[in-house]
């Protein structure tokens, strides 16, 4: 059985989400593929290797087949996973990952769940992993389409995006990064939050010139509480004079970088479109 889901770009609120703000946030169509088969052992085959149940090489899909296995026993499964989404860019590949495998899962054993049983499965094994997490990743690659959080707000974005690939970063490390910060300068960083709450809030009803206004803003904001770096306050200042206005999304640190496309990009950018549709069974 294969099953896919989405990858996601957070367009506003990263790391202020986590404190109780508001997120923009778009599932993408990139997606991440799983195809499960009964088997008398575990064996999990990705890009990262083949292991078994494997928590350190494998630690998202490890973690959701034993959640699965909390609601129904099983002795042995093959995983084989294909993915468009890079790997800790910021693009939501660990959730696309666990959704797609509960999704299999759940259909080659024939204990079928619901899209909403996924999604809270999915947040569990994030909180295993990360050990603090907002439940927006396996959310909007559950469910697709783009959202204002935390109250699910469904929302239409009538822009395609370009998003600028940097290297590979810890999701947890930028977490615990922006934790400690807000510990030993909390009035400064809620200050800060507060800004990028109101951003989020804001870009939905903006054009395209205004959001990218935003896209700016946000970006400096970002840089304040620790998540860029000079490497990437370079390059963005490279984009920006030949004409894009850019931002991180996701942890930061490394990731990826996004726009508004209109037209053009950057010549090593990757186009991505909003996508409508989550978590779904592909045909074999």
């Amino acid at each position: 059985m294969i099953a896919s889901a989405p990858g996601k770009i957070i367009l506003f609120g990263e790391h202020s989400v986590v404190y109780g703000r508001h997120a923009l946030v778009s599932a993408i169509n990139l997606r991440c593929r799983v195809e499960a088969r009964k088997s008398g052992d575990f064996r999990i085959i990705s890009p990262l290797g083949v292991t078994g149940m494997d928590f350190e090489v494998h630690p998202y899909v490890s973690f959701a087949i034993k959640r699965f296995s909390e609601l129904k026993k099983i002795n042995g499964v093959e995983l084989v996973i294909r993915s468009d989404i890079p790997i800790a860019s910021g693009l939501g590949s660990s959730a696309a990952v666990t959704v797609a495998t509960l999704k299999a899962l759940s259909e080659e054993f024939e204990f079928t769940l619901s899209d909403e049983e996924i999604f809270e499965l999915a947040k569990k094994v994030e909180l295993d992993v990360q050990g603090r997490a907002s439940g927006i990743d396996p959310f909007i690659s559950t469910f697709g389409g783009a959202w204002i959080f935390p109250e699910r707000e469904k929302v239409e974005l009538p822009f395609d995006f370009f998003v600028f690939r940097l290297w590979e970063r810890s999701t947890k490390l930028m977490v615990e990064k922006v934790a400690k910060l807000r510990q030993r300068h909390s009035e400064v960083l809620e200050k800060i939050f507060d800004a990028i709450d109101a951003i989020a809030l804001k870009a939905p009803k903006c054009g395209s010139e205004d959001f990218e206004e935003l896209i700016h803003i946000n970006q400096s904001l970002l840089r304040a509480i620790g998540v860029s770096s000079p490497e990437i306050d370079e390059l963005i200042s490279r984009l920006e004079k030949e004409g894009f206005r850019v931002k991180l999304t996701g942890a930061g640190g490394g990731g990826c970088v996004f726009g508004i496309y209109r037209g053009k990009k950057p010549e090593e950018a990757t186009i991505v479109k909003s996508e409508k549709e989550g978590v779904r069974i592909e045909d074999s």
